[in-house]
């Protein structure tokens, strides 16, 4: 009996797994343990980089968002012969282009589709039942010019910074905002007070937009404003 038992344990000890499975333990080996986080590490060390890659060229496609809509700005100044702004809410990350008309030259622009005009209408049909004249509903336009949206579904309204981008600020004559709304304005003849409005993302890539006075096109640099 004892050579028996002298055996088995010699056979055990030349193939150790065999205990470990009969024994219902389970578990990694260190060398196991080492691949497995070596593939870890493989997976994020390519992952990462595209993932900051993403990042950066969503900036790159959004400054030149921007600068499209700073160059459309300059441009309709020049054709209309009216001063045009983009409007920058540096807080919340929106912006649009404006112009400097009338109330009434910008609903008729607008084409006058909103509320006020569904009301009128409903306002007209009861009145013309009733036999009494029609009281429009509308408040009355104002003459003086401000600055309303041009008359574009794209332009016209605001656009949005991704969730991983902001502004950082703008740089103009008076000095650097960080906060608000801001506005870069165009003349009629397309002058404009030089500025750099900077943008970044959550990895601190920066992109500053350069708004010369009298250049045609909006440069476009990598790195801060505030260099």
């Amino acid at each position: 009996m004892q050579g028996v038992q002298v055996q088995r344990s010699r056979a055990l000890i030349r193939r150790p797994h065999l205990a470990r499975d009969r024994g219902g333990v389970g578990g990694f080996t260190l060398i196991e343990m080492m691949a497995v986080i070596a593939i870890m590490a493989m997976v994020f060390a390519i992952g990462a980089p595209r993932l900051g890659t993403s990042k950066l060229r969503l900036l790159r496609t959004e400054a030149e968002s921007i600068a499209s809509s700073l160059d459309f700005a300059r441009q309709r100044a020049v054709m209309t012969a009216i001063p045009h702004r983009l409007l920058i809410d540096l807080g919340e990350g929106g912006y649009r282009v404006e112009w400097l008309v009338t109330e009434e030259r910008a609903s008729g622009a607008l084409g006058d589709s909103g509320d006020f005009g569904f009301l009128e209408a409903m306002a007209a049909a009861g009145s013309a039942d009733e036999g009494v004249d029609s009281i429009s509903l509308r408040p009355p336009l104002r003459d003086e010019r401000d600055y309303y949206p041009v008359p574009n579904r794209q332009l016209g309204s605001f656009s949005w910074l991704d969730d991983a981008l902001y502004f950082v600020g703008l740089q103009s004559p008076s000095g650097w905002i960080e906060g608000g709304d801001v506005a870069i304005v165009f003349q009629a003849d397309g002058t404009t007070e030089m500025s750099l409005l900077e943008i970044a993302d959550t990895d601190e890539n920066h992109i500053t937009l350069e708004i010369e006075p009298l250049l045609d096109r909006v440069g476009r640099r990598p790195g801060r404003a505030r260099s």
